[in-house]
């Protein structure tokens, strides 16, 4: 089971370089180690950092859940949408010309017809 200390120490694990370069890292050292009226002082000053650092992971936040499925699903819709009118087309196109569009370039659509009685004869007599 986890505590608050791991979870806490796992996240600091993965912004380390972030703690050193915003100034963090001094606050939490300090912040551990003095007492209400320091404490109180410290969240004054650094208020403003946390605004910052709480837009930024805000940011991120409303990225991921919504910016980036919103691309997604664009794409994905315009990929539907092309394939369901390409298909709209190729359906239209066959039922108002009665011919239909080859998918494949190498097959030779060819059109078979039996050969009539006459022929066959004419070809078994020789």
């Amino acid at each position: 089971m986890f505590s608050f200390d791991k979870i806490r120490d796992y996240a600091i694990k993965y912004l380390k370089p972030s703690l050193y370069l915003g100034g963090l890292d001094f606050f939490i050292n300090t912040w551990r180690n003095s007492d209400a009226k320091d404490r109180g002082i410290l969240a004054l000053v650094f208020s403003p950092m946390f605004v910052c650092t709480g837009g930024f992971i805000f940011t991120i936040i409303y990225f991921v859940l919504f910016v980036l499925p919103s691309y997604l699903f664009s794409f994905l819709g315009w990929g539907i949408l092309t394939a369901l009118f390409g298909y709209g087309g190729r359906y239209c196109y066959k039922h108002f010309t009665g011919k239909e569009l080859k998918t494949d370039n190498d097959v030779i659509d060819v059109e078979y017809s039996e050969p009539s009685k006459k022929s066959r004869t004419k070809t078994n007599a020789k």
